[in-house]
């Protein structure tokens, strides 16, 4: 077995109850927002412990870099938390990553949440720590105000034993095929800016063997052209087994639709498309496009980590499962 096909740690799941600690590694949040986070956890029948840096403000930075590594060190080291929510992304995460305690997170496993910004935390502890962490909704926007659908998938991962199980789009949001095959292997990646800029470092996403996951937000596309084809040159595509790109909210050239602005038709802005076919299709990996992770609702919770197929071998139908 190829060792991208083994899965790393499962942390052990939620129970009612548990302690869980609220971490600002990136953007701060107001006080508001932080209750709303607190609300969010205890919807969850969750004690939310909140770490000092959640009330702290630099600039655009929740408190300093020190600080911040010290919340999710800490957080981590602690016997009584079982879980990490990050409150929310922005910016800030990549500074912290030389300052993490990677051998003592490594020793404690525990779940993590978060995406965006958050995306350099899951690809560095899956890489450096060997456990799975969430790709999935933060709790500062207000667990209450989800919709059905991203609520259950939340659920779904953080409180009940690992299983293999099928991930499966919202209803009448539509898969589409770009290049068929089947790819099997840890599934890594997330937003698109962040794979980009950790590049070069010990703590940029590991694609051999891999299911690479791509999402990104409001960004014009000849920034997305660039940021592909980085990954491109540095050999993410080569080296992937398959990959699944999400949606692409505001990636749009001017007076263009928004790739997720009609759900039951995934087509990108002409433009974005076109630097799909130009830039991913040629390494002729098997192509998934708009799965609703990321900047998106309904919105699902990944298993970073997880061992996942994609089956897209079938005519115009596509198949995700978390092995």
């Amino acid at each position: 077995m190829n060792l991208s096909e083994k899965s790393l740690i499962w942390p052990e799941p939620l129970r009612p109850g548990d302690k869980v600690a609220l971490v600002a590694p990136s953007s701060p949040v107001s006080a508001g927002e932080l209750e709303t986070a607190v609300e969010s956890l205890e919807l969850l029948d969750l004690e939310p412990i909140v770490m000092p840096g959640c009330r702290s403000h630099r600039g655009y930075l929740s408190g300093s870099d020190i600080r911040r590594a010290e919340d999710l060190n800490n957080a981590f080291a602690s016997d009584d938390i079982r879980g990490i929510f990050c409150l929310r992304g922005g910016y800030g995460s990549m500074r912290i990553l030389p300052l993490l305690d990677y051998d003592m997170i490594g020793k404690n496993p525990k779940i993590l949440v978060g995406y965006s910004d958050i995306t350099v935390l899951h690809t560095a502890i899956n890489r450096l720590c060997g456990f799975v962490t969430f790709h999935g909704p933060m709790p500062g926007a207000g667990y209450s105000q989800l919709d059905d659908f991203s609520l259950d998938s939340l659920k779904h991962v953080l409180l009940h034993e690992k299983s293999n199980y099928p991930i499966i789009n919202p209803p009448h949001h539509h898969l589409k095929v770009l290049y068929p095959g089947y790819a099997r292997g840890r599934l890594t990646g997330g937003n698109l800016s962040l794979l980009a800029g950790t590049l070069g470092s010990p703590y940029e996403a590991d694609t051999r063997g891999s299911l690479l996951f791509i999402e990104e937000v409001n960004e014009e596309p000849y920034r997305l052209d660039r940021a592909l084809t980085s990954l491109a040159l540095a050999g993410k595509f080569r080296d992937c087994s398959g990959i699944i790109l999400g949606t692409f909210t505001g990636c749009s050239g001017r007076n263009q639709k928004s790739v997720s602005e009609d759900a039951g038709n995934p087509e990108a802005s002409p433009e974005v498309m076109d630097i799909i076919r130009e830039v991913v299709l040629p390494w002729k990996k098997p192509v998934l496009f708009n799965l609703q992770a990321g900047h998106i609702y309904p919105q699902l919770t990944l298993p970073m980590g997880a061992v996942t197929a994609l089956d897209l071998n079938m005519p115009n139908s596509a198949n995700i499962s978390v092995l």
